[in-house]
């Protein structure tokens, strides 16, 4: 996996999320007839950045420190190898999710409600 590839992958899913984030905020605003702000979209991600950040970091403590035990015999890579993987995914999600927060933050202030 190179890092373009990995790069584009979370930033999807961080991209995702956000999408998400902003349809919840835009049906609150909705079912609440207030106007629509990007602070209540900022807010949402902020908890999803925490829980991504905590299931990242406990599957990459999962990784092998030595090369040996990242490939079994055959050369495939084991089990704690590919959550460590998965891991280092949903850190870098988590960091694009931040830095939209910070977007969704700064849109706020631009165009108040």
């Amino acid at each position: 996996m190179t890092i373009t590839e990995l790069l584009r992958g979370t930033w999807i899913i961080a991209s995702f999320l956000a999408f998400i984030n902003i349809i919840i905020a835009l049906a609150i605003h909705i079912a609440t007839s207030t106007n629509f702000d990007f602070f209540t979209a900022a807010n949402l991600m902020i908890p999803e950045f925490g829980v991504l950040l905590i299931i990242g970091s406990c599957l990459m403590a999962r990784q092998p420190l030595e090369d040996e035990k990242r490939y079994d015999e055959e050369g495939n890579p084991t089990k704690s190898w590919k959550y460590a993987i998965i891991g280092k995914k949903f850190l870098l999600a988590s960091i694009f999710l931040l830095a939209f927060t910070g977007v969704f933050f700064i849109l706020g202030l631009v165009f108040p409600p």
